[in-house]
């Protein structure tokens, strides 16, 4: 067994093991007392949303000259509360500067590894207590809490589950897995969230080991993990959201056991809690929105999925998006982790002020996919570039799926290279567009006289020579202008790539991309009555009409809108599928050879399913009971003299010769005497004993004849007619797979 395997069964061991400590714990009466029930004190003011949203009222710049004094704490202030508040608390004029002291000196503390116990301060001191938090015997949400306490501000520890580094996204919630505590003080007339740990210690790109990568293009492959490993990257800068967070924006990562804890007007049920988006910090950092999806698992719709995100005014030209994809691991994949890779099916670009993510699975993709989305702002500097996760479900592929015509680097639509060149996109500043009502499509670009624009015209399945008449460019000196001019040939996606240089300059550079799709193409009547009759063929599987029809399409050059190709699967499917039940009834082993054959050269094994699955099960059959019969007509004369020589042979000889004449087409009452079998075994030419086994057809065998064969030779097994006789064993063999392979 592998390493893999065993640390995979020490997990679940361990698992186990904290499940049934914890169950045991939760039957205890003072169980709901210290873990589910808010950690509040008397005269505290009941829970209830704020009025203010948090940029109404805190603005971190506003809050560095608190920070900086905080910083420059003396290590000795950490030995006793007095000391410590005496030294934050000084300084500060309102609650909320001296909770953002608190808060920011306890996110600020390493402490040190003390092999020695001695050594270790007592727990009654601030040090002391964060010792037994690194120990696991304590909490930074306790540790806060007390902190608030001696400060006079009232502070609560709020008990729950939450979404860190351990969750998947889509996965159902564990109560004591994801079991977590965090803050809430009162500032500011009203209860504000505070995450201190989370504050201190921001992971990203945690992987359960469930997942491998299997597309990641962009700028955040060097901040994420690695394939499947279980890691994550832990970030020390302070993660500002988990600072007096917005209740509506705290829910999506953490959910109270006390509904009132939610500090919302409509409390999330837990299925609401699950089902949530996984969102990021981030994403509200930048503040993003999502507009498509509303649940954190997925559906593909006909085999696509698109995600939209929508930017805001001020800062959505800036913004770069990246993506990272991972496919979940099936238990049957065990070893087996090449999956299909997607980097030509994954389309991210912008419209306007919104980004799209746009995953097109083939056939062949079915699965559960993971869908890490990442967000750069070049003016922003922000602890991660994650900003959300989804679950992707595909159950079913698009039937006709055809790849991106390349991957650019720098995406799709115009981007910061374009800038570096001095060169601006007067029209189609997008990453894609539909060009179905212009046969013509213009792209103008604005430059100085040093630059130098060159352009390609790109097709999955049409070569540069093909395209060079459906692509020219014009300079207009005066304007300084250049305009590109695509006519696309037929339907289908074609890239623009413009490359650019200056005149002095020896390499090109890509600096802009965009993806023209055509998805309609205008047809003569007589081409476009062919097409319909070849829709209308291919929809009733009318295979004889596909043929003819297909052949028809070919000589007079009907471009393929995906039609053709799928009458012409359609067509080979059903072919295939006849010859294989031809082949099936017939017990026919050469023709099933044929027939399997000619499926593997195609792409269509998969849609057969269970048939081709019964196909290969009477394969191996037919080829044991050629085998079998094979050793029959390769019984020397010594074998066969010897059965017949038997003046009174075993009852269990005579039962399978009796048996083997009986399939052969003998009747029952010539075989009950001995002698009349022997007469059977003695004979040559066409009716000897091997010329008939030769000439079997398992097909023309009756159900009488096999139900009475089979109680003639049940009654003896394989050990007891070996003993009587080696080559009455070899008809035994043959005999039982001819009934077993007739029965099934």
């Amino acid at each position: 067994m592998s390493r893999h395997h065993l640390g995979q069964k020490r997990s679940s061991k361990l698992l186990r093991q904290a499940v049934s400590k914890e169950r045991r714990r939760e039957s205890s009466p003072n169980f709901r007392q210290v873990f589910l029930d808010v950690d509040t004190e008397p005269g505290y003011p009941g829970p209830a949303p704020p009025e203010e949203r948090k940029k109404e009222f805190f603005d971190v710049k506003d809050f560095s000259h608190v920070d900086n004094y905080v910083r420059k704490a003396p290590q000795e202030t950490g030995e006793s509360y007095e000391a410590l508040l005496k030294y934050l608390i000084n300084e500060s004029g309102s609650d909320l500067e001296r909770i953002r002291a608190l808060f920011y000196w306890l996110i600020l503390q390493k402490v040190p590894m003390l092999l020695c116990q001695k050594d270790i301060p007592s727990p009654d001191t601030p040090v002391g207590y964060l010792h037994l938090v690194r120990e696991r015997k304590g909490s930074y949400s306790e540790m806060f809490t007390t902190l608030s306490r001696k400060a006079g501000i009232p502070c609560v520890t709020i008990h729950g589950i939450a979404k860190g580094v351990a969750y998947d996204v889509g996965e159902k919630i564990d109560r004591i897995r994801m079991k977590n505590s965090w803050n809430a003080v009162y500032l500011e007339g009203g209860w504000r969230f505070v995450h201190p740990y989370w504050a201190a210690m921001s992971a990203q790109g945690y992987n359960t080991g469930r997942w491998t990568v299997v597309e990641c293009p962009e700028f955040h492959e060097d901040f994420s993990p690695k394939g499947g490993s279980k890691s994550y990257i832990v970030h020390s800068m302070v993660n500002e959201f988990f600072f007096l967070t917005d209740p509506d924006q705290f829910i999506t990562k953490c959910f109270p056991n006390d509904e009132r804890w939610q500090l919302l007007r409509t409390p999330f049920t837990k299925e609401a809690f699950e089902a949530t988006p996984f969102l990021q910090p981030s994403f509200y950092e930048l503040g993003l929105k999502l507009t498509s999806h509303k649940k954190c698992v997925v559906q593909s719709r006909y085999g696509k999925v698109k995600i939209a995100i929508e930017m805001p005014e001020d800062c959505y030209e800036r913004l770069q998006f990246a993506y990272k994809l991972y496919r979940s691991r099936e238990c049957e994949d065990e070893g087996e982790y090449e999956y299909f890779k997607l980097e030509r099916f994954v389309l991210q670009y912008c419209q306007g002020t919104t980004a799209l993510t746009e995953i097109r699975f083939p056939p062949v993709a079915t699965g559960a996919y993971k869908l890490e989305l990442h967000c750069r702002d070049p003016k922003h500097r922000l602890i991660s570039e994650w900003i959300c996760d989804f679950k992707v479900i595909c159950t079913n592929g698009m039937e006709v799926c055809e790849p991106l015509p390349v991957v650019p680097s720098i995406g799709w639509g115009a981007g910061p290279e374009l800038e570096r060149h001095n060169i601006v996109a007067r029209t189609h500043t997008d990453g894609v567009y539909n060009v179905d009502e212009d046969l013509v499509t213009e792209v103008w670009f604005e430059h100085d006289d040093e630059t130098e624009i060159y352009t390609e015209l790109v097709h999955n399945s049409l070569s540069k020579s093909e395209l060079a008449e459906c692509l020219s460019q014009t300079f207009i000196n005066e304007d300084s202008e250049t305009v590109v001019r695509i006519k696309p040939p037929s339907e289908g996606e074609y890239a623009l790539q413009v490359f650019s240089k200056k005149k002095d300059a020896l390499n090109l550079e890509n600096v802009y991309n965009v993806l023209l799709q055509r998805t309609q193409v205008v047809e003569n009547a007589s081409m476009a009555e062919l097409r319909e009759q070849l829709r209308m063929a291919t929809t009733e599987g009318d295979t004889r009409g596909m043929a003819s029809l297909l052949d028809e399409c070919s000589k007079r050059g009907l471009e393929d809108k995906g039609d053709f190709t799928k009458a012409k699967r359609k067509f080979l499917l059903n072919r295939l599928n006849n010859e294989l039940k031809e082949a099936m009834e017939s017990k026919d082993l050469e023709k099933l050879d044929t027939a399997m054959h000619n499926l593997s050269e195609t792409s269509l094994k998969k849609e057969l399913g269970s048939l081709l699955e019964d196909a290969e099960v009477m394969r191996i059959r037919l080829r044991k009971l050629k085998r079998l019969r094979k050793a029959v007509l390769e019984m020397d004369a010594k074998s066969i003299s010897e059965i017949r020589s038997y003046p009174k042979p075993p009852a269990a000889v005579h039962a399978v010769m009796a048996a083997t004449f009986l399939l052969l087409g003998s009747k029952e009452a010539d075989l009950r005497k001995w002698p009349k079998v022997q007469g059977l075994i003695s004979k040559k030419g066409k009716d000897g004993l091997k010329r008939r086994v030769a000439a079997f057809q398992i097909k023309k065998l009756r159900p009488a004849i096999v139900i009475r064969a089979k109680e003639i030779i049940s009654k003896y097994d394989m050990e007891t007619v070996q003993i009587a006789s080696a080559g009455a064993a070899t008809f035994y063999q043959w005999a039982t797979t001819t009934i077993h392979d007739y029965e099934t």
